[in-house]
């Protein structure tokens, strides 16, 4: 068992080394997963925009696929602000202007805010997971400090390249966990 920044230092390491041909194979897989999902009772759908220089799994295929079968689906991405750690939640439409922050996130630039409490389902990025839906992000909170001001019945979905580790060590009261974490092979389900 490993601590959060063992286990954030392993799989980034890891994630930077798997090949464009790999990580593609990987993200069909998640596309087929996260599609088998029930999607019919979300009407708010907070997603992001993946990093190609972290080789993120690749959420266009998903979205474009959410637009088009699901578009009662209003989508939702957010902007950091580095000041208090929060994340600031945009609707994402047609209208909307995208722009890269500091970090090379592509985020929203104005537009019509909408409250965490919409919010139903969150796709969330991670490094990897462990068996009881403990994640190990990049390490800053704030999607920890977002789902913990969404309603009790968000559905965080986790994507991860990596299947589950046995256990995080060192969670803290504050990490917020995951309700599935869908991998390219299954789809785990904590709740």
């Amino acid at each position: 068992m490993m601590t959060k920044r063992e286990l954030r230092k392993v799989y980034r390491e890891k994630r930077l080394l798997l090949d464009e041909g790999y990580r593609e194979q990987l993200d069909s897989g998640l596309f087929d997963q996260l599609i088998r999902l029930d999607w019919s009772k979300c009407n708010y759908l907070h997603v992001f925009l993946s990093l190609p220089k972290y080789n993120e799994p690749d959420t266009s295929g998903f979205i474009h696929w959410i637009r088009h079968q699901h578009p009662h689906i209003k989508l939702v991405m957010s902007k950091t602000d580095l000041a208090d750690g929060s994340m600031i939640n945009y609707l994402w439409n047609e209208h909307t202007f995208i722009a890269q922050n500091q970090w090379g996130l592509l985020e929203p630039v104005g537009g019509e805010i909408v409250s965490e409490e919409l919010v139903d389902s969150v796709l969330v990025p991670l490094l990897v997971a462990d068996k009881k839906g403990n994640r190990i992000g990049y390490g800053k909170g704030f999607y920890d400090r977002f789902l913990a001001k969404c309603r009790d019945d968000v559905r965080p979905i986790g994507l991860s390249y990596f299947d589950l580790v046995e256990q995080i060590v060192d969670t803290e009261e504050w990490d917020f966990p995951l309700k599935y974490c869908v991998t390219p092979d299954k789809t785990y389900n904590f709740y």
